[in-house]
């Protein structure tokens, strides 16, 4: 069986997304396969446990029958990580191993994602370098190119990784096409070439494929939506309303796909922002509830009212973090950046590289 560990130098480079861009390749060639997320940081207690929801995303576009809790076998956050860091394992890597096991019995290929970046977790002894060796897996290498500081983190991964798990090689993303593929192809590839590391996709940044959805705002700044619209609307850009209406105005009109941020207190900011086409959302900090006639306003508008207990800036800053966080979702935005990996990335490769065990 091959085993292929997927990991990322920084958080948020597109683990799930190649995984899933994987997992559509084998399915397609109707070969055997097994996801599994080993260890999971963020997950949703709406069923009274906790169950990571990309990876039941993942199971459910695969087409995967497996358990979920066999697929996302441990929830290391909160008491449970505090108790890692202090004690140790706690059974952890036993329930891995047992549910890997599962898994992958009569497949040819498992593909498994690593944890939010390479490192976390060495104290507790549950790293990505820790889970190669204990599932014997190939390592496939993320990073999100910003130019030098790429090429220095992805030297750091080979240094720390030197002597341990085979690395099939390296794969960039959020590169600009426009600024930075001249530099990625003839300078940044030669040189890992050079230290043995083939650079096997380079996945182009695309603005239209990072917006969030309202309900991921509300659900995220804990809030409390006042209106009774769809949640579904896509916010791409985040302004603080914080001026006069008339200067508001101005930068509100110029902004697509526009959440708007200002206090609860600010009537004049939120009866502006809802005479701008592109509006998406209004969010109202310091829990003070605007009048009725703006709550009627904006349903008549369709447009979703979130009430937070923030302060306008802490609100903001979670809000500018929000589109490289959008969870996995089944949907046209899933499907194009799916596409553009695919394209981009020489997943057959990838599968040929990876060793039979």
């Amino acid at each position: 069986m091959r085993t292929i560990l997927i990991v990322s130098t920084e958080n948020r480079a597109g683990k799930s997304l190649l995984a899933l861009s994987l997992g559509l390749t084998l399915r397609e060639g109707g070969i055997l396969f097994s996801y599994m997320k080993p260890i999971s940081s963020k997950v949703s207690y709406a069923t009274g446990e906790p169950l990571d929801r990309d990876a039941g995303t993942i199971r459910e576009i695969l087409g995967l029958e497996d358990d979920l809790k066999d697929i996302a076998p441990v929830a290391l956050e909160g008491p449970f990580l505090q108790e890692a860091i202090e004690s140790g394992d706690h059974g952890f890597r036993k329930r891995i191993v047992e549910a890997f096991t599962r898994l992958t019995a009569g497949r040819r290929v498992a593909l498994v994602e690593g944890r939010r970046y390479l490192g976390l977790g060495i104290g507790a002894g549950l790293s990505d370098l820790d889970l190669s060796e204990l599932l014997d897996t190939d390592l496939l290498i993320l990073t999100s190119y910003d130019g030098e500081e790429a090429i220095d983190r992805i030297l750091c991964a080979l240094r720390l990784l030197e002597g341990g798990p085979n690395i099939l090689g390296v794969v960039l993303t959020e590169v600009a096409m426009e600024s930075q593929f001249e530099q990625v192809r003839d300078v940044f590839v030669p040189f890992l070439a050079d230290r043995g590391t083939e650079v096997l996709g380079i996945i182009p940044y695309e603005r239209r494929l990072h917006w969030v959805s309202v309900e991921e705002i509300a659900e995220r700044l804990g809030g409390k939506v006042l209106t009774d619209v769809p949640l579904d609307l896509p916010v791409e850009n985040f302004l603080v309303g914080a001026m006069t209406p008339e200067a508001a105005l101005r930068s509100f009109r110029r902004t697509p796909d526009l959440g708007v941020i200002t206090g609860g207190d600010r009537v004049d900011l939120q009866e502006a922002a809802l005479t701008v086409p592109s509006l998406r959302c209004l969010i109202l900090t310091g829990n003070l509830r605007p009048p009725r006639r703006i709550i009627d306003r904006a349903n008549e508008q369709g447009i979703p009212i979130i009430l937070v207990g923030q302060h306008t800036l802490a609100a903001a800053e979670l809000c500018q973090e929000l589109p490289g966080r959008s969870r996995l979702r089944a949907g046209e935005r899933l499907n194009e950046a799916i596409e553009l990996v695919r394209k981009n990335v020489d997943l057959e490769l990838i599968l040929e590289k990876a060793e039979d065990r």
